[in-house]
């Protein structure tokens, strides 16, 4: 009997004990268990697996140095192959099986728009997807942060480059009939409104699949001055190709737009995919150029970042999308850090709204707030010359 009382006590303390003192699922006094769903196959997974590697790379480089407040990070990966239903059940065995603490770097828009009640509904975060959509930033999530700038932002950068430096009103946008296309092109029609301006031609694709000769076509016919693409790098490159071959064909290649494209693409890829068709193609970024001597800066972030991927993935190859992963898995560790010793969602939560000003040496400013879940506000336009790309400093040099 007394047994079963001492046993009631302990129970009933247990229960008794504020959150604050109570173990969060995914915490224990060794470790911080962190679950990410991305892309590791199929034509999109060059995003996945890049952000993964940056993100990996920081974290091995926190563990090594004693990792949070003691305790290590470890990150359990599920590939979601870019498509929504997988993302939900991943989430869920994430969730579930793994019983991890909160979520990092989900790619996609559509993928993290099909978690977004999850988030809600069980009260867990999902900090820095790869993605701009404003659909979701606003309203704000409790439970959703933002490492990059938005597509709103990347789409206002290039439409302010062509039609208020360049003069050129003639904008058409390409798009992936999806979730991540609809958003870039709300950002599109958002920047062109306020110049008085309408898209002069739509052509949409598939995600996942290439069939761009439809949208091809119809932008086309047009002869558009500019042309505002939100795909991935497959597709844009075969709409790329297929447009300059013809125009060689038709002898109109002097008359060719300027292409751009969001971060999203995936910059590397699209690069080696395009070859010698890739000269005066534009891509915003949201991190800033990981090669100084292409007009970038040395950001201290940037040195720290290229080290640590050469000593942990030292067969990988610099690019923006594991330089996003490991900035952004860099602000989840001062999140975890501000937080406090004793660990919960909560006190992850509060630590992340109170982050003002927060300088990570990468040019760059990180602040939230209850009203702003969106840490960097900065857009980094480049263009595609010779294989490389150059940070855009006068918009002139986009038609030279």
């Amino acid at each position: 009997m007394r047994r079963t009382i001492t046993v009631l006590c302990v129970l009933l303390a247990a229960i008794c004990l504020p959150a604050s003192v109570r173990a969060e699922q995914g915490v224990t006094d060794k470790e911080i268990v962190i679950g990410m769903s991305t892309v590791l196959t199929g034509p999109a997974s060059f995003l996945g697996t890049n952000f993964r590697l940056g993100a990996e790379a920081h974290i091995r480089k926190v563990n090594d140095a004693g990792g949070v407040h003691g305790r290590k990070l470890r990150l359990v990966v599920y590939d979601d192959g870019y498509e929504p239903q997988n993302t939900a059940a991943n989430v869920e065995k994430l969730l579930k099986s793994d019983k991890v603490f909160c979520l990092l770097g989900n790619v996609g828009t559509p993928t993290t728009v099909a978690i977004k009640d999850t988030l809600e509904k069980e009260k867990v975060p999902l900090f820095f997807p790869f993605t701009g959509a404003e659909v979701l930033r606003s309203p704000v999530s409790r439970y959703l942060f933002h490492y990059r700038a938005s597509y709103n932002q990347e789409t206002e950068a290039f439409i302010q480059g062509m039609v208020d430096e360049l003069g050129l009103k003639r904008i058409a946008v390409f798009y992936q009939d999806d979730a991540y296309g609809q958003a870039v092109l709300a950002g599109t029609l958002q920047a062109l409104k306020t110049r008085s301006l309408k898209p002069v031609a739509l052509g949409t694709y598939t995600r996942n699949l290439e069939d761009i000769q439809e949208a091809l076509d119809a932008i086309m016919k047009e002869r558009p001055d500019a042309v505002v693409m939100a795909g991935t790098y497959s597709a844009v490159a075969k709409f790329i190709i297929a447009w300059k071959r013809q125009s060689i064909i038709e002898g109109k290649n002097d008359r060719d737009p300027v292409f751009m494209n969001v971060s999203f693409v995936g910059p590397e890829s699209l690069s080696d995919l395009l070859g010698k068709y890739g000269d005066n193609v534009v891509v915003t970024q949201v991190v800033p150029s990981y090669y100084t001597y292409f007009g970038g800066v040395n950001y201290p972030a940037v040195s720290e970042y290229l080290l640590a991927v050469n000593k942990y993935s030292s067969a990988a190859k610099p690019t923006f999308g594991s330089l996003e992963g490991y900035l952004a898995t860099k602000v989840l560790v001062e999140v975890l850090k501000g937080a406090g010793t004793e660990l919960t969602r909560e006190s992850a939560l509060a630590a992340a709204e109170r982050i003002k000003n927060l300088d990570i040496s990468a040019g760059n400013s990180i602040s939230f707030s209850p009203e702003n879940h969106q840490g960097s506000q900065t857009v980094y336009p480049t263009v595609l010359k010779n294989g490389r790309y150059y940070l855009i400093k006068d918009w002139k040099a986009v038609k030279q």
